[in-house]
């Protein structure tokens, strides 16, 4: 089943060594190519945009990791793509550049959209509100998370010690 996300599709492809996911590499034919170097794991990971409609190659993305390909995620967020590889959180640009990697320091949990301007990074101890920049607007530690919800942009969020509520914005 093809995913199509802002008129785009991704393909995804992996490879158990880094000299496989190198020949692929070297053999697609686009102008739009990165591949995160600060990535490390046993699994390599390309991935191959497409235009929707033409099928086009938009890009090709590669990077590697420890995480099965079911626990990484891709967001678009308006003209950036958000990537989680497992060990950090990337922010790139149509043109391919990182306009920043956030370390992940325990399990991700996951991502949600505020709204058009912030992003919310929740982790099992650890919460982050980024804005567009990648610049860190909101920044919270806890204890291991039990439980959470979010309603009407408030995080409601439980852990053996506290209830906490923290306004989204």
């Amino acid at each position: 089943m093809k995913q199509i996300i802002n008129n785009n599709y991704l393909k995804s492809f992996k490879f158990l060594s880094w000299n496989e996911a190198s020949t692929f590499l070297k053999n697609q034919k686009t102008l739009k190519s990165l591949s995160i170097e600060d990535t490390f794991g046993d699994n390599y990971y390309c991935y191959v945009c497409y235009h929707s409609l033409t099928g086009e190659k938009e890009f090709v993305l590669s990077f590697s990791s420890d995480e099965s390909e079911d626990n990484l995620i891709f967001l678009y967020w308006n003209n950036l793509l958000v990537l989680h590889t497992g060990k950090n959180i990337f922010l790139i640009d149509e043109f391919l550049h990182i306009i920043v990697s956030l370390e992940i320091t325990t399990p991700l949990i996951g991502l949600y959209l505020i709204n058009k301007e912030n992003l919310l990074i929740l982790e099992e101890t650890f919460m982050r509100v980024i804005n567009y920049k990648g610049e860190i607007i909101k920044s919270e530690l806890f204890d291991l998370i039990e439980n959470f919800s979010i309603k009407d942009n408030l995080l409601s969020i439980q852990t053996s010690e506290e209830n906490k509520i923290i306004e989204l914005t």
